[in-house]
């Protein structure tokens, strides 16, 4: 019980700063609201004020006297001083209004702490009271207390679940008077306004046809380069397997190499073999050394072959003259 009566004022303490919450988010949305009252209004002032600086410009020689400006000086501030005496008064009378209104709140806070003081007894007895319909027993404390802490529970959810709403009202509320400044400054465009929205829209739209042929473009272009690479993959799988082919004929042609450099080494070891038998052949002839004697050899040599040709056909002129003489003797006798 001693627990049930200090849930109550820490509910009523939540209960207290939701409400000032509350209090304070509507005074943000007054302040929001009239900021932009404000700045509406600014809008409104800006062409007076730049018609008020043209005329001015051109009454510059009609200026204002010193004593006009002293009593322009002295009313404005007059109506400084009616202003702060009005903001004054203003505050002092909602400073009273929010006094009373705060009396108000306390006296609702406490007549409704004592209803729900008096509600929450009321429920007490009838579960005091209350009897389980299987066994007749009257129901535990505990299991009272434990529903009150239930009850508590759900009455916390329901007040979170109230402030989320209340907060989200507020911003819905934000978001309309947006959407009808927005549509009041849309009502407010002028006709020169639209025209130059129109041109920028047409620009814009030129810009995105420039970027969408600068992108057919590109998408074409790598469309090429997609096949020439394609292209460039295919023939160097075929260059690669011709270089395999002519790697092995390479080594093939190697090895041939290899063999005739081997029968070259050979040959030339037979042909200084033989240069150097050549060497000593000469050395062992005794006019293999003279230019003279090798040229008398070779006259005797050719003169000697001529004369055995000679003898040959005296020879064969013999043969025949031989073979004829019995015939002569023959025909003489």
């Amino acid at each position: 019980m001693e627990s049930d009566d200090n849930n109550v004022p820490e509910a009523q303490k939540r209960a207290h700063v939701n409400r000032v919450r509350n209090l304070i988010e509507e005074a943000a949305d007054q302040r929001d609201e009239l900021q932009q009252t404000n700045a509406t209004l600014q809008r409104k002032i800006v062409p007076l004020l730049q018609k008020k600086q043209d005329s001015a410009s051109d009454k510059k020689e009609d200026r204002l006297s010193l004593v006009e400006n002293e009593k322009r000086y002295y009313d404005c501030l007059k109506s400084v001083h009616e202003a702060r005496a009005q903001l004054l008064t203003a505050q002092t009378q909602y400073d009273r209004i929010a006094m009373e209104l705060q009396a108000r709140l306390d006296e609702k806070e406490s007549k409704a702490n004592e209803i729900q003081e008096s509600f929450m007894e009321f429920k007490r007895e009838v579960a005091r009271s209350a009897e389980n319909t299987r066994t007749g027993k009257p129901i535990p404390k505990r299991i009272i207390a434990q529903f009150e802490v239930a009850e508590m529970k759900k009455d916390q959810e329901v007040e979170k679940v109230r402030l989320k709403n209340i907060n989200l009202r507020t911003h819905l509320r934000k978001l309309e008077q947006q959407l009808h400044a927005k549509e009041q400054l849309a009502e407010g465009l002028h006709l020169i306004d639209f025209e130059q929205l129109k041109i920028e829209n047409q620009t814009l739209n030129e810009k995105i046809e420039e970027r969408n042929e600068e992108l057919h473009k590109l998408r074409k272009k790598t469309t090429t380069t997609v096949q020439v690479l394609t292209h460039i993959k295919e023939k160097l799988q075929f260059i690669l397997v011709e270089n395999q082919c002519l790697k092995k004929d390479l080594s093939e042609l190697d090895e041939e190499l290899t063999k005739n450099r081997d029968s070259l080494t050979k040959k030339k070891k037979e042909r200084d073999l033989i240069r150097t038998t050549q060497q000593k052949m000469k050395h062992q002839q005794g006019f293999g050394n003279s230019h003279l004697l090798m040229h008398d050899y070779e006259k005797r040599k050719i003169d000697l072959e001529d004369y055995q040709g000679r003898l040959a056909q005296l020879k064969q002129r013999l043969a025949y003259l031989t073979k004829k003489a019995p015939q002569l003797n023959d025909s003489s006798a």
